[in-house]
Protein backbone atom coordinates (compact mmCIF):
# COMPACT_ATOMS: atom_id res chain seq x y z
CA UNK A 1 0.00 0.00 0.00
CA UNK A 2 1.28 3.68 -0.42
CA UNK A 3 1.52 6.17 1.73
CA UNK A 4 1.93 9.85 1.37
CA UNK A 5 4.32 11.14 3.97
CA UNK A 6 3.62 14.71 5.34
CA UNK A 7 5.42 16.94 7.73
CA UNK A 8 4.22 20.02 10.34
CA UNK A 9 6.66 21.39 12.26
CA UNK A 10 8.81 18.49 13.55
CA UNK A 11 5.69 16.00 13.46
CA UNK A 12 5.93 13.20 10.25
CA UNK A 13 2.55 12.03 9.64
CA UNK A 14 1.81 9.09 7.19
CA UNK A 15 -1.42 9.04 5.44
CA UNK A 16 -3.01 6.61 2.70
CA UNK A 17 -2.43 7.59 -0.81
CA UNK A 18 -5.51 9.48 -1.80
CA UNK A 19 -5.21 12.57 -3.38
CA UNK A 20 -8.13 14.79 -1.60
CA UNK A 21 -7.01 13.76 1.84
CA UNK A 22 -3.35 15.04 0.72
CA UNK A 23 -4.60 18.07 -0.26
CA UNK A 24 -7.08 18.46 2.73
CA UNK A 25 -3.30 17.95 4.77
CA UNK A 26 -1.94 20.54 3.10
CA UNK A 27 -4.34 23.45 3.36
CA UNK A 28 -3.97 22.33 7.23
CA UNK A 29 -0.52 23.66 7.08
CA UNK A 30 0.95 20.50 6.17
CA UNK A 31 4.05 19.91 3.88
CA UNK A 32 4.37 17.18 1.22
CA UNK A 33 7.46 15.01 1.79
CA UNK A 34 7.07 11.86 0.08
CA UNK A 35 5.35 8.77 -1.67
CA UNK A 36 6.46 5.17 0.13
CA UNK A 37 4.91 1.94 -0.15
CA UNK A 38 4.37 0.03 3.20
CA UNK A 39 2.12 -1.96 5.26
CA UNK A 40 1.13 0.69 7.45
CA UNK A 41 1.93 3.90 8.43
CA UNK A 42 4.33 3.33 11.00
CA UNK A 43 6.42 1.19 8.85
CA UNK A 44 5.88 4.07 6.16
CA UNK A 45 7.65 6.63 8.64
CA UNK A 46 10.30 4.00 9.33
CA UNK A 47 11.14 3.76 5.92
CA UNK A 48 11.75 7.44 5.00
CA UNK A 49 13.92 7.77 8.09
CA UNK A 50 15.87 4.94 6.38
CA UNK A 51 15.76 6.74 3.21
CA UNK A 52 17.34 9.88 4.74
CA UNK A 53 19.90 8.67 6.48
CA UNK A 54 21.38 6.97 3.24
CA UNK A 55 21.33 10.19 1.83
CA UNK A 56 23.81 11.85 4.68
CA UNK A 57 25.56 8.45 4.84
CA UNK A 58 27.62 9.00 1.69
CA UNK A 59 28.67 12.60 2.24
CA UNK A 60 30.14 11.78 5.97
CA UNK A 61 31.93 8.18 4.53
CA UNK A 62 33.55 10.36 1.66
CA UNK A 63 34.63 12.77 4.37
CA UNK A 64 36.13 10.46 6.70
CA UNK A 65 37.78 8.40 3.59
CA UNK A 66 39.07 11.95 1.44
CA UNK A 67 41.92 12.75 4.21
CA UNK A 68 43.36 9.24 3.83
CA UNK A 69 43.15 9.13 0.33
CA UNK A 70 44.92 12.77 0.27
CA UNK A 71 47.97 11.52 2.58
CA UNK A 72 48.12 8.08 0.62
CA UNK A 73 48.51 10.22 -2.67
CA UNK A 74 50.94 12.57 -1.12
CA UNK A 75 53.52 10.20 -0.08
CA UNK A 76 53.42 8.11 -3.12
CA UNK A 77 53.89 11.37 -4.80
CA UNK A 78 57.34 12.16 -2.95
Amino acid sequence: MDFYILKKQEKLVAIPADEQNCKEYIENGYCYIDKVAACNERSAIKRLEAKQSKLYRAPMLLLLVLPVIIFAWWRLSY
